[in-house]
């Protein structure tokens, strides 16, 4: 085999492996994240009440479904992979050997003076070429690392689910709001004037009056029953006795507080004033 060919497959193979271990630490990283959501959102207790098989255990579905979902996401992450185009990464890096590489793998199979030049130089050039600079290490370490972390998260979360998971009475207004609520649904107060006014087949709508600057509800409610019908009352127990009118007779004074004595003794002019001024004073 062309030395130039086998060294270009060598730092592709080596270059590729490290672009697999990336896809398997982003792999990881999303299980990791999406069975940690699970636990914490109840995602078991929420399949516990749904109307699934009872043959199915429970506690593997999540798990399953976070895997399921983090191949999917870490294949999108990394659909382009198989369309890197080798010799041109190797230019990019080195911009020494740029167009030459090409060049040399394009007439890879021809074997002449210019040709056989050119593919040593480029098989020289490529002696300072690895796959650590192709894909800097320290991305991979630093992946390493966060995957490290997410596994050491989720693992603390999943041996204290209890702790580590949503309240249910959030989980329950987490559910009104999916549902369309607002989250904060509360029964009406019992003794509102709303719900009073609907008792019966009623609806009465509350009657405000406002009286030396506070506000008075006027709204009166219905009965719930009957009212008492009144029998064997004597009309003279309940007579309505008529209050004096004025202006009144002289018979009157016996019933007044000797305000009115005074008043008839007002020559005509004077009560035709106290008149008066008595009717303005009513209209303020």
């Amino acid at each position: 085999m062309d030395q130039l060919l086998e060294r270009s497959l060598k730092l592709q193979s080596d270059y590729f492996r490290r672009v697999q271990l990336l896809f398997i630490l982003d792999l990881i990283s999303a299980f990791s994240i999406l069975y940690a959501i699970t636990i914490y959102f109840r995602f078991e207790e929420i399949l516990s009440e749904s109307s699934l098989d009872p043959r199915i255990p429970i506690n593997i579905i999540p798990p399953i479904l976070s895997f399921i979902i983090a191949i999917i996401a870490a294949f999108l992450r990394h659909k382009n992979d198989h369309k890197i185009k080798f010799n041109l990464l190797i230019e990019s890096k080195y911009p020494e050997l740029n167009e030459k590489v090409r060049t040399a793998y394009d007439n890879i199979s021809e074997s002449n003076v210019i040709v056989d030049s050119l593919k040593n130089s480029v098989l020289s050039g490529l002696t300072i070429v690895s796959a650590s600079k192709l894909l800097a290490t320290s991305v991979v370490v630093t992946k390493i690392i966060v995957v490290m972390i997410f596994v050491s998260g989720v693992t603390v979360i999943s041996s204290d689910r209890e702790n580590y998971s949503i309240s249910k009475e959030n989980l329950e207004n987490l559910r009104i709001i999916i549902a369309g609520g607002n989250g904060n649904e509360t029964s009406e107060a019992v003794g509102s004037p709303e719900d009073f006014g609907k008792v019966g087949g009623f609806e009465t709508k509350p009657k405000i009056a406002t009286i030396e600057g506070k506000n008075i509800d006027l709204t009166i409610f219905p009965g719930y029953e009957q009212g008492v019908e009144l029998k064997d009352v004597s009309e003279t127990q309940n007579q309505f006795i008529k209050s004096p009118e004025f202006p009144v007779d002289i018979l009157g004074s016996n019933v007044s507080d000797g305000g009115y004595s005074i008043l008839m003794k007002k020559t005509e002019t004077e009560k035709q004033l106290i008149n008066k001024f008595a009717v303005e004073r009513s209209k303020i």
